[in-house]
């Protein structure tokens, strides 16, 4: 590694380490904003003292500090190697650099490491430590929120009188006893008996101690009828609330985890798609930088805020994208991985001509 290596990589780094203290401080202080009256509540109710209800909240976001960088360090990164480039150009060192005959993508090497290394960290971090801290972290919502919070993609697998029945839940709303997106396959030894239950919103009837179905239907091999009642009185709100405490969000596994999932559940569209996503978003690093440098290094005269606001203008259109990419996905309206890699597909193609039009 050269002096110049070095000399813009401290740049970088101290430009990282800034944004990335930044933007975590940020969002705990709005997440603490927007929750505080519920928890002020819950400390009443649960008799905990100020110092008890300090020392849960902040038990509460260490934990989250691992998923907080997994969710933003492409964009950190993206926002510090701005900052970086910036710093340079302010300081009138990039012209010297390309003087004395360094092309300019030689002096962007270090920030591309940068973005390489932070995508590596990225998988690192969803290999080993958010799957650890994933448990600790349903604990304390729990203790934080009282467990009222929805709970999503509920499993549930029994067998009566030899039929296996596979029950799917997008969410459960524990308080209004409120289930969507309900999914259940009735699978018999021959395969025309087989039925498949959906429905687009499920209520729990305490008198009839059933699910009462909203929309409905029935299938089988010869026909679809409309139907009511789930017929799962043995799956009572309560016993479902307990397998949500069980369950884990597939974004919090791991990639060895997410692969033995989808070969036990192959069809959980949110598993395929999680493990998907955790190849496809470290590479966001990479794929911003590509797209944002060429820009910082076009606008030479302009002033540092127009570059931090082009990136993230670019930026926002990435998450725009891919949040649209990731709902559909997950709703069954786009194939898990489609709607993984298409943000990568277009702004990675996009990003490759970009960066390979930067002028030395």
């Amino acid at each position: 590694m050269s002096r110049l290596d070095r000399y813009v990589g401290r740049i970088v780094l101290g430009s990282f380490t800034a944004a990335l203290a930044f933007f975590m401080l940020l969002i705990i202080i709005m997440d603490i904003l927007a929750k505080m009256p519920r928890y002020v509540r819950v400390a009443e109710e649960q008799g905990f003292s100020t110092l008890d209800l300090i020392g849960a909240l902040l038990w509460h976001y260490t934990l989250f500090l691992p998923v907080f960088f997994v969710t933003m360090a492409p964009f950190v990164t993206v926002i510090a190697c701005m900052f970086a480039i910036a710093r340079l150009q302010h300081a009138n060192e990039v012209v010297p650099m390309l003087f004395v005959g360094r092309p300019m993508r030689r002096i962007l090497r270090p920030l591309m490491l940068c973005g390489l290394l932070s995508g590596i960290s990225m998988a690192a971090c969803w290999q080993w430590v958010v799957p650890q801290v994933a448990p600790a972290i349903t604990e304390s919502d729990e203790e934080l929120n009282r467990g009222i919070g929805t709970q999503k993609h509920l499993v549930d697998e029994s067998t009566d009188e030899g039929v296996i029945r596979r029950l799917y839940v997008t969410e459960f709303e524990p308080a209004k006893n409120e289930v969507t997106g309900v999914s259940m396959l009735l699978e018999a030894v021959l395969a025309a008996d087989s039925v498949l239950i959906t429905a687009k919103k499920g209520v729990w009837d305490g008198e009839r101690g059933d699910w009462h179905l909203i929309e409905g239907w029935r299938e089988g091999v010869h026909k679809k009828v409309p139907v009511e009642w789930l017929g799962r009185g043995d799956l009572t709100p309560e016993l479902l609330l307990q397998r949500g405490r069980e369950a884990i969000e597939a974004d919090t596994l791991s990639y060895t985890e997410l692969a033995e999932t989808m070969a036990l559940r192959p069809n959980r569209a949110d598993v395929r798609l999680a493990l998907h996503r955790h190849i496809t978003f470290p590479l966001a690093n990479l794929i911003l930088l590509m797209l944002v440098l060429p820009l910082a290094v076009w606008f030479e005269r302009g002033s540092r805020i127009e570059r931090i606001l082009t990136a993230i203008g670019l930026c926002g259109a990435y998450a725009l994208f891919d949040l649209t990419c990731q709902s559909l996905g997950g709703r069954g309206h786009l194939h898990p991985v489609v709607a993984a890699w298409s943000p990568t597909i277009l702004f990675g193609s996009l990003g490759v001509v970009m960066y390979g039009g930067i002028k030395s």
